[in-house]
């Protein structure tokens, strides 16, 4: 009977502590949303060492990177999340925007198409596709991406003021300027300046 008693609270101290590091995983998402990015950092890691191949947990780890400007780190986790599974969305958008954010287009557009191919219906995906386009100079197919984009989800602002500037450039005045009212109505600060500038 007694064996039994120490058996029993030694086999809850161990689920204890396993729930513990289970938590560990919880713990950093909440580091996070709190913008304690070095403490999440340490959550997470510490739930990784019992749990290598949680993708969840890979990629807010390199979320938690991405905020603190360690961009390599977070990288190499996003990395491992698509050798783990090739398809990951978040992943794929997140290495997508990081070739974006280095001028690296081709390459960012390559990630974004990962992207479309698996959710067609992914605005940011084509928002971020159309961008890549617009900044190598492919022009019709940048304004394509933007529709697609809108055509998704109409209160994306930051495609009506870009689609805006397309159409400024292909010197559709009137479209460019319903462009960037659409973008003011949803508070994109930029789209003043544009108004201004070229709606008068």
């Amino acid at each position: 009977m007694k064996n039994n008693l120490v058996y029993l609270i030694l086999s809850g101290l161990i689920l204890l502590a396993g729930g513990c590091k289970d938590d560990s995983s919880t713990q950093g998402d909440i580091h996070f949303r709190n913008q304690e990015y070095a403490l999440a950092i340490a959550a997470y890691d510490d739930y990784l060492s019992l749990k290598p191949n949680n993708i969840k947990t890979l990629y807010n780890r390199g979320r938690s990177y991405e905020e603190l400007g360690e961009f390599d780190k977070a990288l190499e986790d996003y990395n491992r999340v698509l050798e783990i599974n090739p398809d990951n969305i978040n992943a794929n958008l997140s290495i997508g925007k990081d070739f974006y954010r280095k001028n690296i287009f081709d390459n960012a557009a390559f990630y974004f198409d990962k992207v479309i191919k698996v959710d067609g219906n992914n605005a940011i995906a084509h928002f971020f596709k159309g961008r890549s386009l617009h900044k190598s100079g492919v022009i019709k197919e940048a304004l394509n991406e933007y529709n697609l984009a809108l055509n998704i989800n109409k209160d994306y602002g930051e495609a009506y003021l870009y689609r805006g500037a397309l159409h400024l450039y292909l010197k559709k005045r009137s479209q460019a300027c319903s462009d960037f009212k659409l973008a003011k109505s949803l508070n994109v600060k930029e789209a003043d300046e544009a108004l201004s500038k070229y709606c008068r």
